[in-house]
C-alpha cells in the first residue's frame, strides 16, 4: 500500500468539486450586491472569479509547481483587471504606465473613501480593482487549499471572508438568500471533495470504489437539501430573530441617530458620466428646470470631499415657507437611480413622502438606514428658488458667524501651499466675496478644459497637476478645487453633487447618468450661492450673478455642452481655449430639435464588451503560449548541441536530454534512482515503444557518461536519429488536443534533466 499518496475518487467528484468551489466563490461575490448600490459591479467581479478558478485548474492540472502556478496567476490577475477596468489605457492587451498610474490612482483614493463609506456605495474603479484582487486571490488560495493541500475547511475559508465582510459592511437586504447560497455550495463542495479525496483511499477494488462514490454523493446531496430546507423553513421563523443585535458593527461609526457616514457621492462622477451616461435615471414634472441636487459635501480630508451629518426625521415642512413666486413644485419619478439620496431643487422647504430623514444645514433629503431609492419611487418636493443679484451680492455683510468659518473654511494641514498662493493671486483685486469668487470661477472658464478622458479623483496630487499641468478635467476636479481654493483664501465654501436639468421630453425632465454634475456653493451673508467653474456647464437662472448661460452635456455625448434656449436644444462642441484668453463661452453651433434624440437601440452592454474582452485577451495569451513554448524548447535543445560541438560525450547526452524531456511530457517521468537501462525498461514495459530501439539509446548514453572511451561520431549521429523516431512514436495515435498539450507543456523548460 502507497501510505505517502492520496489516490482521488471518481474523476466526475473531483470536478464537481471544482465546480462547486467556483460557484462559492460566484455566490459570496453575488451576495456583495449588499454592498454596492446597483448590480454594476457584478460583470466585473464574476469574471475576475471565474478566470481566476480556470487558471489555477488548468496550471494544477499541468502538474505546474505551485510557485509557478502562483506567478501565472498574479500575472493574468493584473492582465484580466486591466481588460476589465483600464481597457482604453492598454498597450495592445498589456498594461501601459497610464494603466499603472491610473490604477494607483484609483486604489489610493478607495483607501481614503473607505473611510467614510457607508453602504450602498457606487462602485467606483477604486473599490472594483481593490475587491477584484483580494477575490482574485483568495479564489487561488481556495483552490490551493482544496486541492493541492486537500483541506475542506481551509478552502472554504476564503469564500466565507467575503462573506462575512459583506454581511458586516452591507446593507440588511438579500440576508435569507444569500445565506442559502452560500450554505448550499459549501456544503455540496465538501461533500464532493471527501468524494473525490477520501480520507481512506484503501480500497483496493475500482469498481467498489466508484460505487461507494455514486452511493455517498446521493446519501449526502439528499441530507443536504433537507438540512438547507429545514433552516430556510424555520430559520427565519425562530425567537429572537429580529431582534437587535448584541453588537451592531454597522453602528460602531456613530450609529442610530447619531451621525451618519456615508460614501461620497462624488467619488463615483466619471463612472456616471462614463459607464452610466445614456441610463435614465429619474424624471421630473416641474415647470422650470433646475439643478437636481442631492448632497452637499462640507468635509475635505486632502482625498475626498464627503459629509458627516447628523439627519432627523423629515416632515411636511423642512424649512420656512416662502413666496409662491420664488418656489418650484416638482414631482420626482425614479427610474434607475438607486442610491439613498433624494434629489430635489435647491433649497427644499416642502417635502410629501415616507421614511425620508433630512439635514437642515446640507439641506439634504436622504432614505432612513438600510433604505435606497429604487425604481417606481415617487415624491414631491416644494424649493425655494430666490436668486441673488450681482448687486445683492456685493452689498452682502462680511462678517461670517463663527460656526461657519470653522466649518466651512477647514482644510488639511499640508494643503498646497503653491495652491494657497494661486488663489491669493488671482483674488488680490477683488473687494468682495463675490468678487472673489467670481475671479476664481472665471479663471478656470478661461483657461481650462472639459474633458473625461483624465484619471478620476481630486486629492491634493491630483489638484497640483489639474491646476499646473493639465489644466484639464471634469465636474469633479472643477467643483473640488474650486472650492478647496476658496477656503485657502478664507471664503466658506462647500462643494454640491446632484444633476443637471435633462433633456425636457413630453413635459418631463429626463435625466440620465450623463447629467450627473458636481458645482461649488459659497457661503454669502446667510445664504449659500452656487457657482460654475465647469465650462460647458450653467445653472438655470443663475447667469445673472455668475455670467454663465443655462447649460449642459450633448445627449449621448457627456464631453461636449449644448446651450438650453426655450424648446430647442443649441450644441456646442468643447474647443480648446488659449492660456490667457477671456473667452468664456465657447462658439454656439446650428440648432438641435428636441426629437433628435440619440438612439439607444443596437447598444451592447459595457459588461458584455468587458467580457468579450477578456475573452479575447485570454484566448490571444493562449494563442501566443501554444506558439511561444514550442519555439523557446527547440531553441533550448539547438542550444544544448551547439553546446556540445564536436564532444560526442555531450552530444550524446543531449540526446538523451532530449529523449527524457519527450518521455516526462508523456507521462513517463524519469526517477533518480534508476539506471539509463531500467528507465527505459520500464518505459518499454508500456507497449507503446520499441524496446530494442530504447534500450540501443540507453547503451550509448551509459557509454558516453561511464564508458573509458568516448562514443564515435556514427553513435552520435545513429542515437539523435533513434531519438527522433522514438519522438515520432510517441506522437502516434494520440488526439491533436494532447499533441498542443505535449508542445505547448513549459515544465521542461525550467528543466535540468541530463541524466
Amino acid at each position: 500500500m502507497n501510505r505517502g499518496r492520496v489516490r482521488p475518487g471518481a474523476g466526475w467528484s473531483l470536478f464537481g468539486a471544482e465546480l462547486l468551489l467556483t460557484l462559492l466563490m460566484v455566490s459570496v461575490v453575488i451576495t456583495m450586491r449588499r454592498l454596492f448600490d446597483s448590480w454594476d459591479y457584478l460583470p466585473t467581479l464574476v469574471t475576475v472569479a471565474l478566470a481566476s478558478h480556470l487558471i489555477a485548474a488548468i496550471t494544477r492540472r499541468q502538474r505546474w509547481p505551485l510557485g509557478a502556478s502562483a506567478v501565472v496567476s498574479a500575472i493574468a490577475m493584473v492582465i484580466v483587471l486591466a481588460v476589465l477596468v483600464y481597457r482604453d489605457s492598454l498597450f495592445v492587451i498589456l498594461p501601459s504606465f497610464e494603466t499603472w498610474r491610473l490604477a494607483g490612482s484609483d486604489l489610493a483614493a478607495a483607501w481614503s473613501d473607505f473611510s467614510v463609506v457607508k453602504a450602498p456605495t457606487p462602485a467606483t474603479d477604486g473599490f472594483l480593482v481593490a475587491a477584484g484582487m483580494a477575490i482574485w486571490t483568495l479564489a487561488l488560495a481556495a483552490d490551493i487549499a482544496a486541492f493541492r493541500l486537500r483541506t475542506a475547511i481551509e478552502a472554504l475559508a476564503p469564500a466565507i471572508i467575503i462573506f462575512v465582510f459583506t454581511s458586516i459592511l452591507g446593507i440588511d437586504s438579500h440576508r435569507l438568500v444569500a445565506s442559502a447560497a452560500v450554505v448550499a455550495c459549501s456544503i455540496l463542495f465538501t461533500l464532493l471533495l471527501r468524494i473525490a479525496y477520501p480520507p481512506e483511499p484503501s480500497i483496493p477494488i475500482a469498481a467498489t470504489r466508484d460505487r461507494q462514490a455514486g452511493a455517498l454523493a446521493r446519501v449526502g446531496v439528499g441530507i443536504s437539501i433537507a438540512a438547507l430546507g429545514v433552516g430556510l423553513v424555520f430559520g427565519p421563523v425562530l425567537p429572537g430573530v429580529d431582534a437587535a443585535p448584541v453588537i451592531d458593527f454597522k453602528e460602531l461609526d456613530g450609529g442610530g441617530s447619531g451621525p451618519r457616514v456615508t460614501l461620497s457621492p462624488l467619488v463615483d462622477a466619471r463612472g456616471r458620466l462614463v459607464q452610466q451616461s445614456g441610463r435614465e435615471l429619474f424624471r421630473v414634472s416641474a415647470d422650470q428646470p433646475a439643478y437636481w441636487r442631492i448632497s452637499g459635501l462640507d468635509r475635505f480630508n486632502g482625498a475626498v470631499w464627503g459629509s458627516d451629518r447628523t439627519y432627523s426625521e423629515a416632515t411636511g415642512r423642512l424649512n420656512d415657507p416662502v413666496d409662491d413666486q420664488d418656489s418650484l413644485t416638482q414631482l420626482f419619478t425614479i427610474t434607475g437611480l438607486s442610491s439613498i439620496w433624494m434629489p430635489a431643487a435647491f433649497e427644499p422647504v416642502r417635502f410629501s413622502g415616507d421614511g425620508i430623514i433630512w439635514d437642515d444645514e446640507s439641506a439634504t433629503l436622504v432614505l432612513q438606514r438600510g433604505q435606497s431609492v429604487e425604481p417606481g419611487t415617487q415624491y414631491r418636493v416644494t424649493s425655494s428658488l430666490a436668486v441673488p443679484t450681482p448687486e445683492e451680492l456685493r452689498a452682502a455683510s462680511a462678517v461670517v458667524p463663527i460656526d461657519i468659518l470653522e466649518n466651512y473654511t477647514a482644510l488639511p494641514l499640508d494643503f498646497s501651499a503653491d495652491i494657497r498662493l494661486l488663489a491669493d493671486q488671482l483674488t488680490v483685486d477683488a473687494d468682495t466675496t463675490y468678487d472673489k469668487a467670481l475671479a476664481l470661477q472665471n479663471y478656470f472658464l478661461d483657461n481650462f478644459v472639459y474633458t473625461l478622458d483624465v484619471a478620476s479623483g481630486h486629492d491634493g496630487n491630483r489638484m497640483e497637476n489639474f491646476l499646473f499641468e493639465d489644466r484639464r478635467g471634469y465636474c469633479e476636479q472643477f467643483a473640488g478645487t474650486f472650492a478647496a481654493m476658496a477656503r485657502s483664501i478664507g471664503i466658506p465654501s462647500r462643494v454640491a453633487v446632484g444633476f443637471t436639468p435633462g433633456e425636457f421630453i413630453d413635459g418631463q425632465y429626463v435625466v440620465r447618468g450623463e447629467h450627473y454634475h458636481a458645482w461649488p456653493e459659497v457661503w454669502i451673508d446667510g445664504q449659500w450661492v452656487y457657482f460654475e467653474p465647469t465650462p460647458g456647464r450653467g445653472a438655470p437662472r443663475a447667469q445673472q450673478y455668475t455670467g454663465v448661460p443655462q447649460q449642459q452635456a450633448v445627449p449621448g455625448d457627456p464631453e461636449a455642452a449644448q446651450l438650453d434656449e426655450g424648446s430647442g436644444l443649441i450644441p456646442q462642441l468643447p474647443q480648446e481655449p488659449e492660456l490667457g484668453t477671456t473667452s468664456g463661452n465657447p462658439t454656439i453651433g446650428d440648432e438641435l430639435a428636441l426629437d433628435q434624440q440619440p438612439s439607444s437601440g443596437g447598444t451592447v452592454a459595457p459588461w458584455v464588451t468587458r467580457s468579450l474582452l477578456v475573452l479575447l485577451v485570454l484566448a490571444a495569451i493562449g494563442g501566443l503560449w501554444v506558439f511561444a513554448v514550442p519555439f523557446l524548447n527547440r531553441l533550448r535543445r539547438n542550444r544544448r548541441r551547439d553546446r556540445a560541438g564536436v564532444d560526442t560525450r555531450a552530444a550524446v547526452a543531449a540526446s538523451w536530454s532530449d529523449l527524457t524531456e519527450s518521455l516526462f511530457l508523456a507521462g513517463h517521468p524519469a526517477r533518480p534512482d534508476e539506471t539509463h537501462h531500467e528507465f527505459v525498461a520500464r518505459v518499454a514495459r508500456r507497449g507503446q515503444l520499441d524496446a530494442a530501439r530504447l534500450d540501443q539509446i540507453a547503451v550509448a548514453a551509459d557509454q558516453a557518461r561511464y564508458g573509458d572511451v568516448a562514443p564515435a561520431s556514427e553513435v552520435v549521429g545513429t542515437t539523435r536519429t533513434l531519438v527522433n523516431e522514438v519522438e515520432r512514436q510517441l506522437e502516434t495515435g494520440i488526439t491533436w488536443q494532447e499533441r498542443i498539450r505535449r508542445r505547448a507543456d513549459p515544465r521542461t523548460l525550467a528543466s535540468t534533466t541530463s541524466s
